[in-house]
């Protein structure tokens, strides 16, 4: 059960999100109409263990130049010093805890609080440029019946040093993106704002995905949706040990079954749509095989490249199963140094 946390007795606090409250009272958009006023925007923060990242990415949220907003932090279980850390921004953050859950739960509780009229998500690793909401809320605001916006985001190591732009690894689009989403995801949660009305709508994250419940969600409101690009980096994406998109074998396969899931519910979609899907399906698979031939288990990989073949028997899928049949032959002991040479795939800019 998730609890707010008692990390105040400052008594103008309450009266300060009081304020807020009455702000997005007015600001809500009952479609998407606004007020003259900058509307508040609900920033929430899924933090698990997050203290040697979490007062920088605080600190950078503070700094906005969006000056209407609330931060939301949702705990999701910490057991190092993520609690002490919040203490000393009491006054400015809302704070909310939870048993350990995942991400999706946590993103999904801290919306369960926002007041504003539009909702921002950031990790507790990621930063934010000064400018994030400003750019963001301005374009989104300009662009009536648009979902979603996002942007470009340069690339950090766990020290802070630059390590490139995303945009050097993702094909961004603008306007009806749902057909190029299902080849991939390319939207950085980092640097997204969408009405917080559109969330709702929508559902929130799926609480059942640990790797790609941002991928999903934007599929669902690209489905419904236009989406809005804006092409200047707005946010900082920091890679660590710690990031879970280091595990490609794991997030292929949640990949396969965010596919299947929409295939089932494709129904009457068109026929284009479909063959989009059937193809995705057979390429993924077919990586997942070629993530266990790496690892060196030939039977299992086998039978993922017998699903890949149901789909599609083409490309990727002949180019595996040489692989797979190449390997099998292989002694042992010669089978693990072959595994080494295989090519490795960039995924979501890693």
């Amino acid at each position: 059960m998730t609890t707010s946390l008692p990390l105040t007795t400052d008594p103008g606090f309450t009266a300060r999100v009081e304020r807020r409250r009455r702000l997005a009272a007015v600001d809500r958009p009952g479609t998407h109409a606004h007020t003259a006023l900058a509307p508040l925007v609900s920033v929430v923060i899924a933090s698990y263990n997050g203290e040697r990242f979490l007062r920088d990415t605080l600190e950078s949220v503070l700094a906005q130049t969006w000056e209407n907003l609330e931060v939301i932090v949702c705990d999701d279980g910490s057991s190092d010093g993520t609690l002490e850390l919040l203490a000393g921004y009491c006054d400015r953050v809302l704070v909310h805890r939870q048993r350990n859950r995942g991400v999706s739960a946590a993103r999904n509780r801290g919306a369960c609080f926002a007041q504003g009229a539009y909702i921002a998500f950031i990790d507790h690793d990621d930063l934010w440029e000064p400018d994030m909401l400003e750019r963001q809320v301005r374009l989104l605001m300009s662009r009536q019946g648009a979902g979603l916006v996002y942007g470009d985001s340069w690339i950090i190591d766990q020290d802070g040093r630059f390590r490139g732009q995303r945009e050097s690894f993702l094909n961004y689009e603008d306007g009806e993106v749902y057909g190029s989403l299902l080849r991939g995801n390319f939207i950085p949660i980092e640097t997204t704002v969408m009405p917080t009305s559109v969330f709702r709508e929508i559902g929130g994250f799926d609480e059942d995905l640990r790797y790609l419940e941002d991928y999903e969600l934007y599929l669902r409101i690209a489905a419904r949706y236009p989406v809005v690009f804006q092409r200047h980096p707005v946010a900082r994406y920091r890679i660590h040990e710690r990031n879970l998109s280091h595990d490609k074998e794991a997030l292929l396969t949640e990949w396969v079954t965010v596919l299947d899931n929409l295939l089932e519910r494709s129904g009457d979609r068109a026929a284009e749509e479909r063959a989009i899907l059937e193809r995705q399906l057979a390429r993924r698979c077919a990586e997942v095989a070629m993530q266990i031939l790496r690892r060196g288990d030939v039977e299992e990989a086998d039978d993922w490249l017998v699903r890949s073949r149901e789909h599609c028997p083409a490309g990727l899928w002949r180019r595996a199963n040489m692989v797979r049949s190449i390997m099998g032959s292989l002694p042992e002991h010669v089978r693990k140094n072959a595994l080494k040479l295989l090519p490795r795939r960039r995924l979501y800019g890693l």
